[in-house]
């Protein structure tokens, strides 16, 4: 089984790098993605978030063969990558994931209840407070600034996102949940609106930390990940 990573706003696949470190035991092979963001063009409308989705989609069906097995996991912005993308695949081109691992965010119907209407006026102050960059790029100024550009595009882009309405077996069949305990991002009172999104909750766990919790946790997360590979890899067998 596969598993894809997409990254948050500003990031990019080298973050998630400590993911192919781990050994698994029922994933075998981590592809990182990165959104090719110079390709992109913004006009102010829904379509901004969807270039990330599609981005997404090829990159799945270009790395997997039909049939094969394979999970998505996305943190922050790259949660509701995950999400999209798997539905898509689902429900456009009849693949689904054999599960969806979504980290530090709230869950997409959120939006719809008004919870990205809290986006900020400065988003550059934003990202700095999210935290998560490298020491060497903070020590770089033309490298932070350049990052921060992307992460301002980012977050103006999700500001714009608007969930698929999804219902019955149209929704992903199986979830599962990582946060940090402190990430001011995830407001714990959406949590129950998943089942918007997924069918079932394979695990919700909370672990010590903030928005970027994994830094301090990644043998932890990759073994979860892993048990949830396996699980499914079970489950379908």
């Amino acid at each position: 089984m596969k598993l894809f990573c997409f990254p948050h706003a500003g990031g990019f696949s080298p973050y998630y790098g400590f993911l192919r470190k781990h050994e698994y035991q029922y994933l075998d092979k981590i592809l990182l993605f990165d959104y090719p963001r110079k390709s992109f063009t913004f006009n102010g409308s829904p379509a901004d978030f969807q270039q990330y989705v599609d981005a997404a989609v090829a990159f799945i069906k270009a790395n997997k063969a039909e049939n094969e097995p394979y999970m998505l996991f996305g943190h922050s912005m790259g949660a509701f990558t995950a999400c999209e993308a798997g539905i898509a695949m689902q429900n456009k081109y009849g693949d689904a994931p054999a599960g969806v691992i979504a980290s530090g965010q709230n869950p997409p119907y959120s939006v719809t209840l008004g919870k990205l209407q809290e986006m900020p006026s400065d988003l550059y102050e934003f990202a700095k407070r999210l935290g998560g960059v490298p020491q060497k790029i903070l020590d770089n100024k033309q490298m932070c600034e350049k990052l921060y550009r992307f992460a301002e595009a980012d977050m103006k882009a999700v500001s714009m996102y608007r969930p698929t309405p999804v219902c019955g077996n149209e929704r992903l069949e199986y979830g599962m949940l990582l946060c940090g305990a402190d990430d001011f991002i995830v407001d714990r009172a959406y949590q129950s609106h998943w089942d918007k999104t997924f069918r079932h909750i394979f695990l919700d766990k909370v672990l010590p930390g903030e928005h970027f919790y994994f830094n301090n946790h990644q043998d932890e997360i990759a073994s979860l990940i892993d048990s949830f590979a396996e699980a499914r890899s079970k489950e379908t067998a």
